[in-house]
């Protein structure tokens, strides 16, 4: 039995695909007790309650005398061991956040999700992690990513060996994605966000790497041509760069909802109302909300680009993400074609049984026993 530190800083609080991917896994690995499992988590002065959030009976070291810029501060410039801040001695140091501290001792893990910051680089803010990635992917014994084409990347972009890398892929709740929702409970959470009663849904972070400003255009442009009357869902926070996002939003709020952040416990419920799920995101690592649209049952169209195809397999459209007309074309076919959507729905289901948190946990103590 080893012993095993988890950072889970992303799984508290307000999560997106990251902090989810970081949440499931560490439950799923606690069930096993095949190793010491232990979370750490910097709570500056106990802002967060931890152990429910994290929801398990995981043992949990927090420091609550520093945050998080605190913590870079004394780990990189006073050169403290990130062992002393926590107390912590452990065989093997597992970070989920691209990067890694500059002073750890023992065997380091680190997953990098994607290279998006070098791959799609105008769509990011904070150029200066660039070199902190470059940092993890060196120093790191052993990188844990999600997909064939995120590895593929990291290779090429972090030139990071291929005997350094290991794949393990997010699960899915499929529970709770195919579950009956009652008709009381969809008109609560339809009125909770002003939804439409037809609609096309997009779901993610409201920034430029998701390709937003094309799935709006090409949208009303399907509008223009169709006469129909659905219209357009797009529900997630804002990330970044997404001012003109909003401003093409705003001169077509009569077609166009924008909800905000959707609370994890709606999510379902929101993907069931909706008659297509699209996402033709410029890059991905894995496209988590692909694959829940698919458990759900809903027809997806994604993009034909990075990890999308490996994650949609057969079961959705997909499109070039540059052409508009694409995408039109796709909202026809399925909207015009009850056969078609039939058969995607089956489809999807079958593709989305493939991804579980059970394996990927067993995939990943397999990797801590090779450390």
């Amino acid at each position: 039995m080893k012993k095993i530190s988890l950072e889970i800083q992303w799984a508290i609080g307000k999560k997106t695909g990251v902090g989810w991917y970081i949440y499931n896994i560490v439950r799923e690995l606690n069930k096993s007790k095949k190793n010491e499992y232990v979370a750490e988590f910097i709570n500056f002065f106990g802002k967060y309650n931890v152990r429910k959030e994290i929801d398990c009976d995981i043992k949990i070291k927090e420091n609550k005398l520093m945050s998080y810029k605190i913590y870079d501060f004394l780990t990189k410039k006073i050169k403290i061991s990130h062992n002393f801040l926590f107390g912590t001695k452990s065989d093997i140091y597992h970070f989920f956040n691209f990067t890694i501290p500059k002073n750890v001792k023992g065997k380091v893990i680190n997953t990098i999700y994607d290279t998006v910051f070098i791959s799609a680089p105008e769509t990011m803010v904070d150029r200066k992690k660039i070199e902190e990635y470059k940092y993890g992917a060196k120093k790191s014994d052993l990188i844990i990513t999600i997909s064939e084409s995120a590895k593929k990347d990291i290779m090429n972009h972090l030139q990071v060996p291929e005997d350094k890398i290991r794949i393990v892929y997010p699960g899915i709740d499929l529970e709770k994605y195919s579950q009956m929702i009652g008709e009381k409970e969809l008109k609560k959470i339809r009125e909770k966000y002003k939804l439409p009663e037809k609609y096309i849904l997009y779901l993610g972070t409201i920034e430029p790497r998701k390709n937003i400003e094309r799935i709006v255009k090409s949208f009303l442009e399907y509008k223009n041509l169709s006469k129909s009357n659905i219209k357009l869902v797009l529900a997630g926070g804002k990330g970044w760069k997404y001012d003109k996002i909003i401003e093409l939003v705003e001169q077509n709020m009569d077609k166009i909802i924008l909800t905000g952040y959707i609370e994890e416990k709606d999510k379902v419920s929101l993907y069931k109302m909706a008659k297509i799920f699209v996402f033709p995101s410029l890059y991905e690592g894995f496209g988590m909300p692909v694959l829940e649209a698919m458990a759900c049952g809903i027809p997806v169209i994604t993009s034909n680009v990075a990890s999308l195809p490996e994650v949609v397999g057969e079961a959705g459209i997909l499109v070039d993400p540059l052409n508009e007309k694409e995408i039109v074309e796709a909202y026809d076919r399925i909207l015009s074609d009850e056969n078609l959507k039939r058969e995607m729905i089956k489809k999807g289901i079958g593709q989305s049984k493939k991804f579980q948190w059970k394996e990927s946990a067993k995939v990943l103590e397999k990797i801590y026993d090779e450390l």
